[in-house]
């Protein structure tokens, strides 16, 4: 049977190739946010001529749209575009940050019970200087989990928070009504592997 994990990332590389997931993650996940084409480049690991290509083509949709500042010009998802929440929701389903750390949990997801995106990302109100919440519970070590992790942290220029807990100490938190885990499952999450349930 196939996991989540891999079909987010072939979803991504079947729908858009490798440089326009790359706009489409940094302009949807952060649309309130301009970047500037080198920018884009060094935070994707792009060339800024193959970038450049692709947000002409993005801009001719209309899907993003270009600002100048002085001599430099800026490029922001087009907020007013009809189609821009259900393209949002889709590249944040299949490369944004989301499906980014599952990829990047996919060689420890046997060890992994349940991992949840929550907080600022997980309700859609992430901004640029936003960090990333992640609830991990399962038997890997915290160690493991930053290793896995930093690769995502370098690609989206974010921190990623993660807090760890073991099977059993995540079941007692909850059957003993932690505020702090409690709080975390009673607003919006992004599950990305598991079930809160069987966890």
């Amino acid at each position: 049977m196939r996991s989540k994990l891999s079909s987010a990332g072939d979803a991504a590389d079947l729908l858009f190739g490798k440089t326009r997931q790359v706009v489409l993650r940094f302009l949807f996940d952060q649309p309130d946010r301009r970047f500037y084409l080198r920018e884009l480049a060094r935070l994707g690991g792009l060339s800024p001529g193959a970038l450049q290509h692709e947000l002409t083509r993005l801009g001719r949709a209309d899907l993003v749209v270009r600002g100048r500042d002085g001599n430099r010009v800026s490029w922001q998802a087009n907020l007013a575009h009809p189609a821009f929440p259900d393209l949002q929701a889709l590249v944040r389903k299949t490369c944004g940050i989301p499906a980014l750390v599952q990829r990047a949990l996919r060689p420890l997801q046997r060890a992994i019970r349940l991992a949840v995106v929550y907080g600022s990302v997980a309700r859609g109100e992430a901004h640029a200087r936003s960090d990333v919440d992640l609830l991990l519970v399962g038997s890997l070590s915290l160690e493991e989990a930053v290793a896995a992790i930093a690769p995502v942290e370098a690609c989206i220029a974010r921190e990623v928070g993660i807090r760890l807990f073991s099977s059993e100490e995540f079941r007692h938190r909850r059957q003993t009504g932690d505020p702090f885990l409690a709080a975390i499952l009673a607003g919006p999450v992004t599950c990305l592997m598991g079930k809160v349930a069987d966890a």
